[in-house]
């Protein structure tokens, strides 16, 4: 799956997601690639050899604490650590505070970040679901799509076969028809396939 923005992101989870622009706007083209989310909390005490920058930071209550308690010398210095990084954007849940230090160098180098009153909890799960249907595998197939008590009855062949037929002979015994010549299927997790049609039927 190709990357989103993070001006995509914003653009499309603002209400569900309650997130407010605080810095870093000049960077709301940079790039996500991954579905997974980071919290940086090793990073910012200085261990960075396997820290996973390419994935969207999110600082909750133990990262802020952690930032709370030091000077703020040893406050920018920690923050720094993190924004030398290529990060695609920041996200401060529960409403906290995001020190000035933060808004400044992420300013500089053009790393959005955002806060939201969210747990970090909620957040991760509205989020994770978000992305991980941005970055589901998907296909386009040539088929018809029949919904038969729930279950996605997918009908495929050769051109002229017949599917269509077969579709709309389910319809008239009652079943809903879901797509018809193009289905569009997207797998989520390891066991669930969902099919749908790239029009409204």
């Amino acid at each position: 799956m190709d990357p989103i923005t993070v001006e995509i992101l914003y653009k499309e989870t603002k209400k569900s997601l309650k997130l407010e622009l605080l810095a870093g706007k000049s960077g709301l083209k940079n790039k996500i690639s991954q579905a997974e989310i980071h919290r940086p909390g090793l990073a910012l005490s200085g261990f960075v050899d396997i820290f996973s920058y390419e994935r969207i930071q999110v600082l909750g209550n133990t990262e802020i604490a952690y930032l709370d308690s030091l000077s703020e010398r040893e406050r920018t210095i920690a923050i720094n650590r993190l924004v030398e990084f290529d990060i695609p954007c920041i996200v401060v849940t529960n409403g906290n505070k995001v020190f000035p230090a933060l808004v400044k160098l992420c300013d500089e180098r053009g790393i959005p970040v955002f806060r939201t009153p969210h747990s970090t909890t909620h957040f991760y799960r509205l989020l994770s679901g978000y992305l991980e249907e941005k970055f589901a595998p998907r296909v386009a197939m040539h088929a018809s799509l029949v919904d038969v008590y729930g279950i996605g009855v997918l009908l495929t062949g050769r051109s002229g076969i017949g599917k269509s037929e077969v579709a709309l002979d389910l319809v008239e015994r009652g079943h809903r028809l879901v797509a018809d010549d193009v289905v569009t299927i997207i797998r989520k997790g390891d066991d669930l396939l969902i099919g749908m049609s790239d029009e409204l039927l």
